[in-house]
């Protein structure tokens, strides 16, 4: 995969963390936002929805499938 034309974005204006444990949560939204090119408009007061959105996703995924 040649990632060398994709564009470097860096903005300017994103969400910030308020605690010392959301660190995961936040740059899984940030990778998110960034790979469908959306707004990052989501806070700190989202995290709690976020980790339970995560855990549905996450018992979605078929880890045979992975492991393959």
């Amino acid at each position: 995969l040649d990632t060398s034309k994709w564009p470097r974005k860096f903005p300017k204006d994103i969400p910030t963390q308020e605690n010392g444990y959301d660190c995961g949560v936040f740059a899984v939204k940030f990778a998110e936002c960034a790979g469908l090119d959306c707004e990052m408009d989501f806070s700190q007061r989202d995290m709690p929805l976020f980790r339970k959105q995560m855990v549905v996703q996450l018992k979605e995924v078929d880890l045979d499938a992975v492991d393959r």
